[in-house]
């Protein structure tokens, strides 16, 4: 039976003295092997989880208590149907499915919009193929506001093709092939973004070798509605990149990037970088360089400290937080995964007459840097934690961000088990911060897939926890102010 949301409430207040959190948990729903879930959020006051189950597609609601209030299969069109997407509308009036199906032998591309009750609202086929060209490897990206979608299909890895729809317009943006010189998608390419207003930036690393370092650069190529495809050069100088993320600042319409950099191999980071591009400029651009703080590597490295060689090694780009002044915050992680063998996977290899090694987790301090539009250093500060999990895939490790005016907390698992403290890091502008610890899981059944996380309003935010094939939705509500 559910437990009751205002005992949660009660157990949340119990264990902590900052703010109270009130938790509100679903029964469990059985999830089959062959189910994929998109959690959607909230629309139309209820929570909907979206379930694609091989041959069938569930929409699930739960009510303000997180009680199951209702159940229903969609209908979607063809045979041989492929989920490329559920992406809920930002104003909440409903959510659209993208999904390829097979009809007379020919295969299409779909759109469907539902309400928040489940009712097919419109529908269209944007795009008919005469042979089937989807595979599960195909990149899906999304628009900050999430109206604009785009797909690559990379069966020829050295063509890809672009294709672009408007979810609030249900019509086709644009169908392309981006071909860049000396091109393989599997190692050329790095990473895509997508503007509100629908234009994909296409980065391709080149040349992040050290016998290449005076080459290294990324190439950006273009892809808009209205315009031509172009392409332009970001010049790393004589560094390399160590890990990199870029965004598309759709408030001061220019592409950022922020990454970290190194000099001499890919052992240790040495530094972050930052650049913005005006998409329209032309003529190559160089990044803003910023070692990092000799106090800050001595505390994140402890006895491994260098002085000759000082860096940061395991480090990795999570994430590339926007401020409205057109500086940014990068958001990096470290960690590292393990493999080994024992006598038990050992025993495990015989039985499946294969190799399986245990694989070991660690997802540890975080490193916020916070930077000024032109690049220059603002603040830097290290939110500790240590995670360790095995053969998990690390899906419990890590941190869920929520955003507000005032500040973002990364929420997180303090040790990945069913007896677990959920602490979290209340981080300002200025780069002040307080630790907090929320509640307890002891006896509440419950592991937390942080990373899989909605946030649905700026005190709330919905979790799945999962095991077992055993699925919960857990709301998790900031009391007061």
């Amino acid at each position: 039976m559910r437990q009751s949301p205002y005992l949660l409430a009660l157990l949340c207040l119990l264990c902590t003295g900052v703010r109270a959190q009130v938790l509100t948990v679903s029964d469990e729903l059985t999830m089959r092997n062959d189910t994929e879930y998109s959690l959607l959020g909230k629309l139309g006051g209820q929570t909907l989880l979206f379930q694609d189950r091989d041959t069938k597609h569930f929409l699930t609601a739960f009510d303000r208590t997180m009680g199951e209030s209702w159940e229903k299969e969609l209908e979607l069109r063809g045979r041989n149907v492929r989920l490329i997407d559920a992406v809920a509308k930002q104003d909440g009036s409903g959510f659209n499915l993208v999904y390829f199906y097979r009809d007379g032998g020919k295969n299409h591309l779909q759109i469907d919009l539902y309400n928040p009750a489940g009712n097919l609202r419109d529908s269209v086929t944007v795009i008919d193929f005469s042979l089937f060209v989807a595979s599960p490897d195909d990149e899906v990206y999304l628009s900050e506001d999430e109206s604009k979608l785009v797909m690559m299909i990379t069966d020829q890895s050295t063509k890809p093709r672009i294709i672009g729809v408007d979810l609030a317009e249900l019509s086709l943006l644009y169908d392309r092939v981006i071909e860049p010189d000396k091109f393989y998608f599997g190692e050329d390419f790095l990473q895509a973004e997508v503007s509100n207003a629908g234009e994909l930036f296409f980065i391709i690393e080149r040349d992040n070798f050290k016998s290449k370092r005076k080459k290294h650069r990324f190439e950006v190529h273009t892809v808009s509605p209205t315009k031509d495809n172009k392409s332009f050069d970001v010049t790393m100088g004589d560094s390399l990149t160590y890990d990199m993320y870029f965004r598309y600042d759709n408030r001061n319409e220019r592409l950022v990037g922020g990454g970290l950099y190194t000099t001499r191999d890919f052992t240790k980071a040495e530094g972050y970088f930052w650049v913005a591009v005006d998409p329209a400029a032309s003529g190559p651009l160089l990044p803003k360089f910023t070692p990092f703080p000799l106090p800050l590597i001595k505390n994140i490295q402890g006895k491994k400290y260098s002085k000759k060689h000082p860096g940061i090694d395991e480090l990795s780009v999570r994430d590339l937080v926007l401020r409205h002044d057109g500086g940014a915050l990068l958001i990096t992680e470290r960690n590292r995964q393990l493999e080994r063998r024992s006598a038990a996977s050992r025993t495990q290899m015989i039985a499946d007459y294969g190799t399986r090694p245990l694989v070991d987790y660690h997802y540890d301090e975080m490193i916020v840097f916070s930077v000024h539009p032109d690049g220059k250093p603002h603040w830097s500060n290290i939110l500790h934690k240590k995670q360790y999990s095995q053969d998990d895939g690390g899906v419990y490790s890590g941190y869920f961000m929520m955003e507000n005016p005032r500040s973002l907390r990364f929420l997180f698992n303090d040790e990945i088990r069913f007896e677990n403290t959920v602490s979290e890091y209340v981080v300002n502008g200025r780069g002040e911060f307080d630790r907090n610890s929320l509640f307890n899981t002891r006896d509440l059944n419950l592991r937390l897939r942080f990373r899989d996380g909605v946030q649905v309003a700026g005190n709330e935010v919905i979790m799945p926890s999962e095991h077992r094939n055993k699925l919960r939705l857990v709301k998790m509500t900031y009391a007061g102010k």
